[in-house]
């Protein structure tokens, strides 16, 4: 099935109708008729189900990726767009059921994708400014991999994520990960990306953060081992000059 999600936007909810079902319009706004720009799309794209209460359900328990509102709930809407076995259209989710209804998606909010922005950094480039998405799909698109991993090296609010395989499937070395004296703890294989991680989940990287990490590792490094030990040297690729 293709989909799209709407749901009230609860900053815009003057008349207190998010959460309720259809009867309950009229007695909160005054209306039976849905205002269609107090809501706002959440998800727009494909879903592996055979109906509405397979929506209903995968919205409550698989949380699919790019998917950006709460659980499904009663006053969300769902619009069908393309399926098998449901007329197109947009359905009310009511509490009991699905019932088809009016809707004006032009006056709602469309959907916008999250991004966010990180610092990546890139075997043989410069360190740059990017803004990535921040589902599993555009992670794994970003670092080039199929598998990723955090790591905290700093006590900075900052996560570096990065391949998780990169040491063992033919990844380029990266940078160097150093301890306050300088010397290498650890060399990050592959691309890798640093962003917030004040929170629960990804966010963008403030502004002193951003120069911070990005004057640290600007320049890409090749690296040497030297009786054992290895040593990064770091160079511009631009002028192909060893520093």
């Amino acid at each position: 099935m293709k989909i799209r999600i709407y749901q009230i936007n609860m900053g815009k909810d003057e008349k207190r109708v998010a959460y309720q079902g259809l009867d309950e319009l009229e007695r909160f706004q005054g209306s039976k008729e849905i205002d269609s720009g107090i809501y706002e799309c959440v998800f727009d794209g494909e879903v592996d189900c055979k109906g509405l209460e397979d929506v209903f359900r995968k919205f409550n328990y698989e949380r699919p990726d790019g998917y950006t509102g709460h659980s499904l709930s009663v006053s969300d809407i769902v619009e069908v767009v393309e399926a098998e076995d449901t007329d197109p259209g947009f359905y009310f989710c009511d509490p009991i059921g699905f019932k088809k209804v009016d809707f004006e998606p032009d006056k709602a909010a469309p959907y916008e994708k999250e991004v966010i922005r990180v610092l990546m950094v890139e075997p043989g480039k410069k360190a740059y400014e990017a803004e990535i998405g921040t589902t599993l799909s555009d992670i794994y698109k970003a670092l080039d991999c199929d598998i990723f991993q955090n790591t905290f090296p700093f006590d900075d609010p900052v996560a570096f994520v990065c391949d998780d395989e990169g040491k063992i499937n033919g990844s380029r070395p990266n940078r160097a990960i150093r301890d306050e004296n300088g010397k290498i703890v650890d060399v990050i294989f592959g691309n890798f990306f640093i962003c917030d991680s004040s929170s629960t989940s990804y966010k963008s990287l403030p502004d002193d953060m951003m120069a911070k990490y990005k004057e640290m590792y600007l320049l890409p490094e090749r690296f040497v081992k030297i009786n054992g030990e290895i040593y990064g040297v770091k160079f511009d690729p631009t002028r192909g000059e060893a520093r």
